[in-house]
């Protein structure tokens, strides 16, 4: 595969790549390769070239400025239904000094329109995550990439949005959305970072283990309560593969939990902090939603995090609550967890189960559907350029938000 870039004078260069390949599990008919090479200055065109056809890319250049100079990658949500995770998520990010980049394929209605509101008020930035719609998507050359790849091309979102900030944050992390970090020792994001890059001279990218946390969830906005939530040491005494922080100028591509494309001697597992992981919250009426993959918790007061924080989350929280439109948004937000008890136990028959010898994926899923609650997707025109070896292009055009009856994946 070549590269063919033109600038404004009309100047062109030809280029062979060096492709990047981030994938884990060989059962994936797709996997995520990350294109790098140099090519013009002030470029307006590129195109991919097999020798005998062109086909031109649509390009988009990285951000020229980050909301805050720490960035969380959020990985795609589909059927988002866990609102409680993005608010908590949000107020603590804010307060250490962090922002939210969030793709969404699916949400729920009413969820969608807090997290616009929380967008508005500078919290976090949603992005589109499309699940292309192919003419003739049983064809070899049209695969759907979330359908064919590792847990739902999640590596591909990770590199995307690393990318967008390659050139303007000052650290970056890939986290899911129930991964919550607090700083220990320090009094922001930032000044930990900055800290570990400072004492480790040489590691390119710090991994942060998960461990579960008890939680319950709240009916009502108005009843959340971040000392109550966070302020007690009920945890589960056992790390679990966890995720990723980084300076974006150190890396080009990255994978779900790390990326593969430099030795491990530059990668350093943190023992000094850890992801709060919030797996399986307890729904509203204290009945547990995956009884059958019991967590088993116990005190950990080592895992204490400092109650005055909390109280300053709190504040902030109060604040918007009073100032802001979410009351309006939060009066039909859902009360109960519908769809994540479902995609949960799919995931657990179809991941954790068989990862070896399956593609690790939620499609497929039987997503029971209901008249009250509907969604919001992701949505664009989709085009596809002519067969050609070794690759195929395809990309979309005029991304835009659509609400639907019913949720779909």
């Amino acid at each position: 595969m070549k590269l063919v870039a033109t600038n404004g004078s009309n100047q062109s260069i030809t280029v062979q790549p060096t492709l990047i390949k981030e994938q884990l599990n060989e059962a994936c008919r797709l996997v995520n390769v990350v294109a790098t090479t140099n090519v013009l200055p002030e470029m307006k065109k590129l195109e991919i070239f097999n020798g005998n056809t062109k086909v031109e890319i649509p390009f988009k250049l990285p951000r020229q400025s980050a909301p805050t100079p720490v960035i969380i990658c959020i990985s795609p949500q589909f059927i988002a239904e866990q609102w409680q995770l993005f608010v908590t998520h949000a107020h603590v990010a804010r307060r250490f000094g962090g922002h939210l980049h969030i793709y969404i394929t699916s949400m729920l209605d009413s969820f969608f329109e807090l997290a616009q509101e929380y967008e508005r008020l500078g919290y976090a930035t949603i992005d589109f995550w499309m699940k292309l719609k192919f003419k003739n998507p049983s064809s070899e050359n049209s695969l759907e990439p979330n359908s064919e790849s590792e847990l739902r091309n999640q590596a591909g979102a990770q590199t995307d949005c690393l990318l967008q900030y390659k050139e303007v944050a000052e650290f970056i992390t890939f986290f899911d959305i129930d991964d919550i970090l607090f700083p220990r020792g320090y009094d922001s994001y930032y000044d930990e970072f900055s800290a570990l890059h400072l004492e480790n001279p040489g590691i390119l990218t710090f991994h942060y283990n998960k461990r579960e946390m008890l939680v319950h969830n709240k009916a009502n906005i108005r009843d959340f309560d971040f000392s109550e939530l966070f302020g007690h040491t009920w945890f589960v005494n056992e790390q679990d593969y966890g995720k990723v922080m980084t300076k974006p100028t150190s890396i080009n591509s990255m994978w779900i939990h790390e990326s593969f494309n430099f030795s491990y001697k530059r990668k350093l597992f943190l023992r000094s902090n850890w992801l709060i992981h919030i797996q399986k919250p307890v729904d509203t009426d204290g009945k547990d939603i995956i009884p059958y993959r019991m967590s088993h918790f116990e005190q950990m007061p080592e895992m204490k995090l400092n109650d005055s924080v909390l109280v300053e989350i709190q504040k902030d929280f109060e604040r918007l609550l009073n100032t802001s439109s979410i009351l309006k948004i939060a009066g039909n937000l859902p009360t109960k967890s519908y769809y994540f008890p479902i995609i949960y136990r799919c995931y657990y028959e179809k991941f954790y189960k068989k990862f070896q010898t399956e593609c690790p994926n939620g499609e497929g899923c039987l997503i029971p559907q209901r008249s009250d609650m509907n969604c919001f997707h992701s949505e664009a025109d989709y085009k596809s350029g002519p067969k050609m070896m070794p690759i195929t292009y395809h990309f979309h055009e005029n991304s835009r938000w659509v609400k639907t009856v019913g949720c779909h994946n």
